[in-house]
């Protein structure tokens, strides 16, 4: 063996390689080094994700084991039978002032402002905590949130679909479409779903009772939109799948799974809640 040989070997040794998981995180996120969501190029990350979520429909991928079957049909052909009975639906609400008006409020939880509120907060506390479980969620929460609202805009100028209240105050016929409206689908419940979405996702496992507040308030804001004569049933359905849909797609691609460690100080705030015989605890663990 020559000198050279010798010193190509000790190089070797001395360089330890990278972990498995460390890899695979790179692979995953496609960046230099860093694991922090707040550090990503942003832009660039958001329109690559965009233009696969458009282009997924056309990939063979998609249709995978049985996928298309097993999930798009079934959507497309509830989405059919929901607008097809649309104005059944809608007229066996009350349809009354004051339900309009207090349902309008309460739809307003989930509005594009309030739920960046709710991101922008969890990143800002994690930036004063150091949480990077939290700085993730609150990250891939806009994400969502940006990806939800602007396909539902792309949607809603295709589709115009004409808003039930409107609708009916015309007299309209027919299923409402290609009347100038902006009805399809619901801004509000793709956006309230895509969060929860995230949320669920982010702190489910550690914390059970998260998906059902998550997406319980979801669910309500969705219901609000329904009763203040806003949208249509089919409009609700489509956006909630579609939230779900945009807030998985960014938690698998870009969920870093070093955050997912001990217990930090922001996740130590949030209670543990159980069930037992005829009781209900609420725990902080500290």
């Amino acid at each position: 063996m020559t000198v050279a040989q010798m010193k190509e070997l000790r190089a070797q040794d001395q360089v330890p390689d990278k972990p498995a998981e460390s890899r695979a995180d790179e692979e995953t996120l496609q960046i230099p080094r860093s694991s922090d969501p707040g550090k990503q190029p942003f832009v660039r990350q958001f329109f690559v994700d965009e233009w696969a979520m458009w282009t997924s429909p056309f990939r063979k991928s998609t249709y995978a084991n049985g996928e298309g079957v097993r999930y798009i049909l079934p959507f497309v052909l509830v989405t059919g039978a929901l607008i097809a009975t649309d104005q059944h639906t809608s007229n066996l609400l009350p349809n009354t002032t004051d339900q309009s008006t207090w349902s309008l409020r309460v739809s307003q939880i989930g509005a594009p402002y309030t739920l960046a509120g709710v991101s922008a907060a969890m990143y800002l506390i994690s930036r004063a905590t150091g949480d990077k479980k939290a700085r993730e969620t609150g990250f891939f929460g806009a994400e969502a949130i940006l990806h939800t609202q602007l396909i539902t805009q792309i949607f809603k100028m295709t589709t115009q679909r004409e808003r039930p209240l409107d609708f009916h105050a015309n007299d309209h016929s027919g299923t409402a479409f290609f009347t100038g409206g902006d009805s399809f689908p619901s801004g509000h419940a793709s956006g309230s779903f895509a969060l929860a979405t995230v949320f669920s996702l982010e702190y489910g496992h550690d914390h059970k009772w998260v998906p059902f507040v998550a997406y319980g308030l979801a669910g309500l804001v969705a219901a609000s939109r329904l009763s203040a004569q806003k949208h249509w049933v089919s409009d609700i359905f489509v956006g909630g799948t579609m939230g779900v849909s945009v807030g998985r797609f960014v938690y698998r691609n870009h969920h870093v799974r070093r955050v997912d460690g001990p217990r930090s100080r922001t996740s130590r705030l949030v209670p543990e809640l159980g069930f037992g015989a005829g009781t209900v605890n609420l725990n902080w663990k500290l």
